[in-house]
């Protein structure tokens, strides 16, 4: 099964990176061409040509990055773990009376899901009507990081700190010149996460729509603070060894004769950053505000600047829009083959009557948790820096 699920991944990745390929050389084509719309701008000259050519690598770079984007959700994702936590209590036999003892429910990869408290008066049912499910925000991150199951209590792994590239052509005879690779031994134990609530027994018995209230909130509370803790964790005891912990300054001079000014610079610098470093770019995230501002950029003609962004894209690359990263920061990452989350048993949904005074209180205790740790092989093709600016 194990070599199944290898075999499937490599394959995935694959056609990852065969789009991606597309998505890069469509980048420099767009790039060229609005230099030379600039060229003629300045010289005065008719725009319209040009300016048709520019919107058509626009728009060939969106679709591009909407499929990048599509081909790593699916490669994250697992046929057989598609039913939401809520689903799978409701569809337990004997439901009520199973919640009299200590259960434990395990569900694997799940990427949007959540509980609710609801206290009734005593006496109350509620028949024929459903609770209201909240719309949460959506969790993207998890979208472009390979996402595998481990049953290691520690993630062992070594780290690439430096390449030096002597290979070269060598005469008959001739001693062949030694390239040098090092690296960091790391070690990143796997980190808990989890948060828990009281519920009135009544309310599981009375409450229609309790699947989708647990759905809603809960889980997806958790893995919104996954989010930021992947995100930003310091490495340090309990802390997941996050992204900007293993990243690379961005350098906002590595292209010849460019000086950003915008965030759409920004990014394709830091695009240009990753390639420097023999990776390939494969997403970017950013706060959602500053993306925002993105969507919202005109021209001096009051004409939306950034059209193919608004589509979730930047240069064909998928935009995770976050309240995980700070603000006026942004990270462009060649994730796939590089990064992965380890999530260690699933997310566990654990209940008990037992906690405290729930068996005379008739109330029932919640407890949602996960175990993950982030690996990054290597930390340049994690570009992490401040943006210009979040608008022209």
């Amino acid at each position: 099964m194990e070599m199944e699920i290898k075999a499937a991944l490599d394959a995935a990745t694959k056609e990852i990176g065969d789009k991606l390929a597309e998505v890069k050389k469509s980048q420099t084509e767009l790039s060229e061409k609005l230099q030379v719309l600039d060229e003629k701008k300045a010289a005065g000259q008719d725009l319209t040509d040009i300016k048709g050519h520019v919107e058509t690598s626009r728009k060939e770079l969106t679709e591009l990055g909407e499929a990048v984007t599509d081909l790593t959700k699916k490669m994250n994702s697992r046929h057989d773990e598609t039913k939401s936590i809520g689903r799978i209590i409701a569809e337990q036999k004997d439901f009520g009376a199973r919640l009299m003892a200590n259960e434990r429910i395990e569900v694997k990869d799940i990427t949007s899901a959540s509980f609710g408290n609801v206290t009734l008066p005593a006496g109350a049912r509620r028949q024929g009507t459903r609770m209201i499910d909240p719309v949460n925000q959506a969790l993207f991150l998890r979208d472009i990081i390979p996402t595998l199951a481990t049953s290691a209590a520690v993630i062992e792994y070594l780290q690439e700190t430096g390449f030096t590239n002597n290979a070269a052509t060598v005469a008959a005879g001739a001693l062949k010149p030694q390239s040098d690779l090092t690296f960091a031994g790391k070690s990143a134990p796997m980190v808990k996460m989890a948060h828990w609530f009281r519920v009135n027994e009544e309310t599981l018995d009375d409450v229609d729509g309790m699947e989708g209230y647990i759905n809603q909130r809960g889980i997806y509370g958790l893995m919104l603070k996954e989010e930021l803790e992947v995100l930003n964790g310091p490495g340090t005891a309990n802390r997941v060894d996050g992204l900007v912990a293993n990243s690379t300054t961005y350098d906002n001079t590595i292209v010849p004769t460019v000086t950003p000014v915008n965030a759409m610079d920004d990014i394709r610098i830091a695009i240009a950053q990753v390639s420097d470093a023999d990776l390939m770019a494969t997403a970017v995230v950013m706060n959602h505000l500053d993306a925002a501002a993105l969507d919202l950029s005109k021209d001096a003609d009051g004409r939306y600047l950034h059209p193919a962004f608004a589509g979730n894209t930047a240069w064909g690359l998928p935009v995770v829009r976050t309240k995980g990263l700070a603000q006026g920061k942004f990270i462009v990452g060649g994730f796939v083959g590089n990064t992965i989350l380890w999530q260690r048993k699933g997310i566990e949904v654990r209940r008990s009557t037992e906690d405290r005074d729930n068996f005379i209180a008739n109330k029932v205790t919640i407890l949602v948790e996960e175990r993950i740790q982030l690996e990054t092989l290597r930390p340049e093709g994690i570009v992490y820096g401040d943006l210009t600016d979040a608008t022209p």
